[in-house]
C-alpha cells in the first residue's frame, strides 16, 4: 500500500510517496580505504547485481582531529597518517547483499572495505529493490 502526504512547505500539487516495505531492503554501507581497491569493489557490486549507489569522499575522524583541531594533535601519533577513503550506500535486496559480501569476503585484507548492512523499513523519494528491478 502507498500511503501519499505532504508537508506545509510543499505546494499543493507535489506529493512524496512514503512506503513501507512488506520486503524490507537493505542499506548496504562499504567504507573503501584502498584507493586500488575501490574499481575492484565497485566492479564486484555490479557483479552481485547492485547497479545503483552514492559515493562518498570520507574521511576518518583522527583525520578532522588532527587537521582541524589543534588541541587534539598531539593523537596523531597514535592513529595512521591516511584515515578515510570512500564509502559507498546503496540500497540492496537480501540476495544481492550476500553476493556483495561473499565478494568481499574473498578479498585480500589489505583492500577489504569496512562494511555494514541495516535493514531499510520505509524509504521516501524511490522505488523499493524489487520494483527498479521490475522497471515499474
Amino acid at each position: 500500500p502507498r500511503i501519499q502526504g505532504g508537508s506545509p512547505t510543499q505546494s499543493s500539487s507535489t506529493r512524496w510517496i512514503i512506503r513501507p516495505m512488506a520486503e524490507p531492503d537493505r542499506l548496504l554501507i562499504l567504507i573503501v580505504r584502498s584507493e586500488e581497491g575501490f574499481d575492484l569493489i565497485v566492479t564486484g557490486l555490479v557483479e552481485a547485481g547492485i547497479g545503483g549507489a552514492t559515493v562518498v569522499d570520507s574521511r576518518g575522524l583522527a583525520a578532522i582531529l588532527r587537521a582541524e583541531l589543534p588541541i587534539f594533535s598531539g593523537l596523531g601519533a597514535l592513529v595512521p597518517v591516511e584515515t578515510g577513503g570512500r564509502s559507498i550506500l546503496s540500497l540492496a535486496d537480501e540476495a544481492q547483499v550476500t553476493k556483495a559480501f561473499s565478494f568481499i569476503e574473498g578479498l585480500s585484507e589489505e583492500i577489504r572495505p569496512i562494511g555494514a548492512v541495516v535493514p531499510v523499513l520505509r524509504t521516501i523519494g524511490l522505488r523499493s529493490v524489487g520494483e527498479r528491478a521490475e522497471g515499474s
